[in-house]
C-alpha cells in the first residue's frame, strides 16, 4: 500500500510545487537539497486540480510536499510532512492548497529538534528558518533514537 492524494486543488500560484519521497538527509545543505530522495513526477507547479494520485514511484520512509510562492513570500509557502499509515488520513487546507491524503499522518514540523541535534549550520538564519531543514533535523532525531 502507499499513501494516495484523494483530492488535491491548487488554489494560489508557486513557482515550485514538489513532492519528494525522503529516505535520508544531510544536515549540511537546506532548502530541497537536505532532505535525500526522489522527486515525484506526478506533482509539479502546473497542477491545479487532480485527484487519485497514488504516491508509488519509489519506497520511503518520509514523504514532503512543498509549494515556493509566487510572488515569493516567506508565509504563504506550503509544507506538509508525512509518512505512510495505512488507514489514517490527512486533510489540510492553507496557504493555496487544499488536499486530503489516505493511508498517510502527517508528521508536524517544528524548531525544536534543531537545539537537540545542535549542528553547527542551526546558527545561520537561513538554515533555522527553513522548513525543510527543520524537518531533516526531525528526521535524525527519529532515527537516532530509533537505533538506541
Amino acid at each position: 500500500m502507499f499513501p494516495v492524494i484523494k483530492i488535491i486543488n491548487v488554489n494560489a500560484p508557486f513557482k515550485y510545487l514538489w513532492l519528494k519521497y525522503v529516505n535520508d538527509i544531510d544536515l549540511s545543505v537546506h532548502c530541497a537539497k537536505c532532505l535525500i530522495g526522489e522527486y515525484s513526477l506526478k506533482i509539479n507547479n502546473q497542477i491545479q486540480s487532480e485527484s487519485d494520485i497514488v504516491l508509488d514511484e519509489e519506497i520511503s520512509q518520509y514523504y514532503y510536499l512543498c509549494g515556493v510562492s509566487l510572488p515569493y513570500r516567506w508565509s504563504n509557502n506550503f509544507h506538509l510532512a508525512f509518512r505512510f499509515k495505512a488507514g489514517s488520513s490527512i486533510s489540510a487546507n492553507r496557504n493555496g492548497i487544499e488536499i486530503i491524503i489516505e493511508n498517510a499522518e502527517e508528521i508536524k514540523i517544528d524548531s525544536h529538534s534543531i537545539k537537540k541535534v545542535n549542528h553547527f549550520n542551526s546558527v545561520i538564519k537561513a538554515y533555522f528558518t527553513c522548513r525543510n531543514w527543520q524537518f531533516a533535523n526531525q528526521i535524525y532525531l527519529e532515527d537516532k533514537y530509533a537505533k538506541n
